[in-house]
C-alpha cells in the first residue's frame, strides 16, 4: 500500500512504542487504527487524534487544532485534533495524548 514519508514518521517512529498500528487510505490521508478501533488520521502533514466534544477543550487548551474540511462551500469538522509537534518527541505527553485518543475511540457515538 502506498505511504508518504510523514506517514511512516507517525507510524514508525512518533508511534513506535504502541506496536501495531494500522492504516488506510481514505479522503487523501489515512486513517488509523489500533486493536481494530480508529484513534488517529494523518492528512498531508499534520497528525490528528480522535476526540469528542467532551475532550474538546482538552486538546484545544493544549494546541491541538480541529481537523476541518470543506463540504458543499462550507467549513465542516470532526472531533479530531492536531497534535503539536513538541508533542512528538515528549513520550509522557505523547502516551497522555494518545491514551486519551483511545478512550474516545471506545465510546459509542
Amino acid at each position: 500500500m502506498k505511504t508518504n514519508p510523514f506517514l511512516e514518521y507517525i507510524l514508525y517512529d512518533v508511534l513506535s512504542d504502541m506496536g501495531a498500528v494500522t492504516f488506510l487510505p481514505m479522503m487523501g490521508g489515512y486513517v488509523l487504527y489500533f486493536e481494530g478501533k480508529v484513534f488517529a488520521l494523518v492528512s498531508g502533514e499534520e497528525f490528528y487524534l480522535k476526540g469528542n466534544k467532551e475532550l474538546a477543550s482538552w486538546y484545544e487548551s493544549r494546541g491541538g487544532k480541529r481537523f476541518t474540511y470543506t463540504k458543499n462551500n462550507k467549513e465542516a469538522y470532526l472531533y479530531y485534533f492536531s497534535v503539536p509537534v513538541s508533542i512528538y518527541e515528549d513520550r509522557d505527553a505523547l502516551t497522555e495524548w494518545v491514551d486519551i485518543s483511545l478512550v474516545a475511540a471506545e465510546k459509542k457515538k
